[in-house]
């Protein structure tokens, strides 16, 4: 008999940064309740973060008793073993005791024993125990995993193999279980992602190659792609294996959940199905290609560790006065007449753009010009102006390899050494630009701040080029010639400044 777990409020809390509202979670636990299910994941129990989540990433003793009270379902909480080092358990879980069926260790194979041993301190409480076997496409027939497994059905109750990058292809799953099975009698479970659209077909493989337990989510609703849907999972065992399905129940359960889908549009793209293609953590592509820095190619290269290339060091061969380093924002374009004047009476200010957007606008300008090439901008190399004498990137290992033209003299920064992170970024790689060829007055156009945040992209730029400008700030005068919003920087008028040098 195939038992189910629905996993919803775990895996799906990663977009409602688990906080799920009570209409919503009263009528989950309502409807799922209807439904053959045998247990449901309702979130972790998690150490202390700096950061806010949720309820259901928490999980207080008053919720879980409300649960309780809402559900007769068996009740699952999720555990990472990488949290979990010098942890008392006692402390993090008795209370709950009474009330929860099982707990899952989510693990990295490759640290297969710190769950047993997390695994050894829950059985002692009382707890009933699975693992939850993260990044199976990665694990071979000679991966050191398997040497624990004898005898481990003492320990554990079920074993849960994870397709984390939703890449596994049924042949290779089949051999996984079937090596498994030859090893330990332990119940298995099958948790797929939908990276590749592989979770429903590798699901049905499992079941009938010995899997017992099947994980499962609303709509699919989990992190990246997401998982298998479980109303497709309770069709399919309703039409197969003549599981009893109340129909009304789940189209509720569904209609509970849409709202949701609407809102977040979780599912698989072509990043995601990049990342499963290639077995790559989908958070890492995810998160480069938020920020629209990185091509697409460019980071499934960087993630094989294709494509590095390291340049020669910048040295500064020239002496400025100041600099005036560009950004994109609108007030270079309404200024530009004046820009272009204060360049012209400067012609030892060295001009630094931290965009390729302007470029062509000082295409006749006489002054000195570099371009702190970050991310894929320094594809376009064919499309800029002859008049960029040096185009700079970060120092190597950079955050996503690129190819790069032999057309144009390229470098790169030896260090950053003024700020321990954002490397990638055009304003950090300007910035240093600007202290390596020992410049002392640096003045910025452009940099305007946003006005509207309209997506999650503005805001980590935001707050990225303003942690750039705070940890420069203390150690040298930033100072802005066009409007600014940003903090830490004196403010002064490109037009005061003509001004006082035409008098």
């Amino acid at each position: 008999m195939i038992k189910l777990l629905d996993c919803t409020l775990r895996d799906g809390g990663y977009y409602p940064n688990w906080d799920f509202d009570k209409d919503t979670a009263t009528k989950y636990f309502q409807y799922i309740d209807k439904l053959p299910i045998e247990y449901i994941e309702v979130g972790y129990r998690s150490v202390d973060k700096n950061d806010y989540l949720g309820e259901y990433f928490f999980l207080p003793l008053s919720t879980i008793k409300n649960i309780k009270k809402l559900t007769d379902k068996k009740l699952v909480l999720m555990l990472n073993a990488k949290d979990c080092v010098d942890i008392d358990f006692s402390k993090l879980l008795l209370n709950a005791k009474e009330y929860i069926s099982l707990i899952r260790i989510a693990t990295d194979p490759n640290k297969f024993e710190l769950s047993l041993n997390i695994a050894k301190e829950l059985k002692k409480l009382g707890f009933d125990v699975a693992l939850n076997i993260m990044y199976i496409s990665k694990i071979d027939e000679n991966h050191e995993f398997f040497n624990y497994l004898d005898g481990i059905e003492n320990l554990i109750k079920y074993i849960y193999l994870v397709d984390s990058y939703g890449s596994i292809f049924p042949n290779d799953l089949i051999k996984l279980i079937n090596l498994i099975k030859s090893k330990t009698d332990i119940t298995l479970g099958f948790h797929g992602h939908n990276n590749l659209e592989l979770a429903f077909i590798n699901t049905i493989n499992a079941i009938e190659n010995g899997i017992k337990l099947v994980d499962s989510t609303v709509l699919g609703m989990g992190r990246g792609a997401g998982n298998l849907k479980t109303e497709l999972i309770l069709m399919y065992l309703k039409s197969n294996h003549n599981i009893r399905v109340d129909l009304n129940s789940l189209g509720k359960l569904i209609e509970t959940f849409q709202p949701l889908l609407e809102k977040y549009k979780w599912g698989t793209n072509l990043a995601y199905m990049v990342s499963g293609s290639y077995s790559l953590p989908q958070k890492d592509v995810m998160e480069a290609l938020e920020i629209d820095r990185y091509s697409l190619a460019g980071i499934v290269n960087h993630l094989k560790h294709e494509n590095e290339i390291i340049l020669e060091k910048f040295i500064s061969d020239k002496e400025f006065s100041n600099c005036i380093i560009v950004g994109g924002g609108e007030s270079v374009s309404q200024h530009i007449t004046a820009i272009k004047e204060y360049l012209y009476l400067n012609p030892k200010t060295l001009i630094i753009h931290s965009t390729s957007k302007y470029i062509k606008l000082f295409e006749e300008t006489k002054n000195i010009q570099y371009f702190a090439a970050a991310g894929d901008e320094i594809l376009n190399i064919n499309n800029y102006t002859k008049a960029i004498s040096k185009y700079i990137l970060e120092p190597s290992p950079r955050k996503v390899n690129i190819s790069i033209s032999t057309e144009v003299e390229c470098c790169e920064l030896s260090k950053i050494s003024f700020i321990d992170r954002y490397f990638d970024s055009p304003l950090t790689i300007s910035l240093q630009i600007s202290i390596d060829a020992k410049i002392e007055n640096i003045n910025l156009v452009g940099f305007d701040g946003y006005v509207e945040l309209k997506n999650k992209k503005a805001l980590y730029l935001m707050q990225e080029s303003q942690d750039i400008i705070k940890k420069f700030s203390d150690t040298k005068e930033l100072i802005s010639l066009t409007p600014t919003k940003y903090t830490n920087i004196t403010k002064k008028s490109i037009y005061e400044i003509l001004s006082n040098e035409s008098k």
